[in-house]
């Protein structure tokens, strides 16, 4: 059998897949995909794209909702699920043909089938037209992840849904368990409750988000239970049983009955199925252990994305799948896990980055300064006055330790501060920088000026003057 030879080969076509071989390309290697199912993996397919299409759709049935607060009179508004679930495939559609396009121009070869390691530098793919062999002298693992099912709730039991199965739903459960209070049982309670789901959102931890600010956790809190939330921390699942309605047995002796559960407390990377052993890379369990150059303890095979553990996040995939491609190029790239930037697409958002106040008091000297929503121009003219800016500060260097924010756009004014920490610039820089006026930006401007002891549209307390 004929085998065509390649300079680097990308075992998954998901975000860490993809953009590492486009990158790879970039750098003149001749590459190949292989991808078992969709181009874009899990992020694309069944994850942040289609979440925050449907989301998309949920924030204008808000919106909508409140019309009369804008002076405008709607009769009546409601979802039509099967109409979001249409629109969310059709987005999810045109991107993954953008990719497919990406590749042809960048002259990337895509094998759609399951590859495995035949050796280190034989991968076969077993497609729809039948089994192919490549030669590779560089690999890259990006085999992504899948929901975690613990084994009471394993089997497609009826009622229970993973994260993927919620994206494709075909009606609005009633009510509505979600298990795991972490950014993804948080933003699907947010989406489900506003489309008419009554949602009780339980949590091991002693509150949701157990990771994040307290104080900013506690504002997102208020946020969740005003959409009528109902939130239960501190519990476990003991049992599931499935019927007319899925009936969970808690530890504390509680029992909950819903229409349907949804599972989303994390994710187990894909590493069963593909060689590894056939690759000298003895690794039964767990995440693929990689050094900061995304290499295995093989020479030349490199891993990327959520098979490798740590942040599952796409855009920390994008990074590793780049750093490892430009490796595979010959490169010295390094991964910097230091300032990563988490959003949740609640309602209101919350994006962080940094410390928490109480992982920098533990270990810094700091000043900190918050900013509320309400007191920005910009969000009361759109109406979404509600939220918060934070800012944690090194106190005798002014170094940026910590930003938190809930409100409006919150995923997207996190990345002026993320860029401040990530570049070493304190948070004079960004009081020194000229925010446009009105703009939501302005909420880290303002937080940033506080910080500064320079205030403007917030009270003076005596201890100011």
């Amino acid at each position: 059998m004929a085998e065509e030879v390649f300079d680097v080969a990308f075992l998954g076509g998901g975000p860490a897949g993809y953009q590492g071989a486009i990158r790879a390309a970039q750098l003149g290697l001749k590459v190949a995909v292989i991808e078992a199912r969709d181009l874009g993996g899990v992020c694309l397919n069944r994850g942040c794209i289609p979440t925050k299409t449907i989301k998309s759709s949920v924030d204008l049935l808000y919106r909508a909702r409140k019309a009369k607060s804008y002076g405008l009179e709607i009769d009546s508004v409601q979802p039509d699920i099967k109409a979001i679930i249409g629109r969310k495939d059709k987005v999810v559609g045109l991107i993954r043909g953008g990719i497919n396009q990406l590749f042809r121009a960048n002259g990337i070869t895509l094998y759609e089938g399951r590859g495995r390691f035949l050796s280190r530098e034989v991968i076969e793919v077993d497609g729809g037209n039948g089994t192919t062999r490549i030669m590779a002298k560089k690999t890259v693992i990006a085999t992504g992840s899948r929901p975690l099912l613990p084994g009471f709730f394993a089997g497609g039991k009826p009622g229970v849904l993973t994260t993927d199965d919620i994206l494709n739903m075909s009606s609005i459960p009633q009510s509505l368990l979600i298990i795991g209070g972490g950014a993804v049982g948080v933003e699907m309670a947010s989406i489900m409750a506003e489309l008419g789901s009554s949602v009780t959102l339980l949590e091991m931890q002693n509150r949701i988000l157990p990771r994040e600010d307290v104080e900013m956790v506690d504002y997102l809190t208020r946020m969740l239970k005003r959409q009528k939330i109902k939130i239960i921390t501190g519990v476990s699942v003991n049992e599931v049983k499935p019927g007319e309605k899925v009936s969970l047995l808690l530890n504390n002796g509680q029992t909950l009955d819903g229409d349907a559960v949804l599972v989303a407390i994390g994710r187990s990377p894909n590493i069963e199925g593909i060689g590894l052993s056939d690759a000298d890379l003895d690794h039964k369990i767990g995440p693929l252990p990689v050094n900061d150059r995304m290499e295995t303890a093989v020479p030349g095979i490199y891993a990327a994305g959520d098979v490798v553990g740590g942040w599952l996040l796409a855009h920390v995939a994008f990074a590793e799948g780049i750093v490892a491609a430009e490796n595979a190029a010959g490169m010295d790239s390094r991964m910097d896990y230091r300032v990563i930037p988490r959003c949740i697409f609640s309602i209101p958002e919350y994006g962080s980055v940094g410390l928490s106040e109480e992982e920098a008091k533990d270990c810094y000297s700091t000043r900190v300064a918050s900013f509320p929503f309400k007191t920005l121009g910009m969000a009361q003219a759109m109406g979404e006055w509600e939220g918060l800016t934070k800012l944690i500060v090194h106190k005798e260097t002014g170094q940026i330790l910590g930003g938190h924010i809930i409100g409006p756009h919150a995923s997207d004014l996190i990345a002026e501060i993320a860029l401040a920490m990530r570049h070493g610039i304190p948070v004079k820089g960004i009081v020194d920088t000229i925010h446009t006026h009105p703009t939501l930006s302005e909420a880290v401007l303002e937080t940033a000026q506080a910080a500064c002891g320079q205030a403007i549209h917030i009270l003076p307390t005596k201890g100011d003057k």
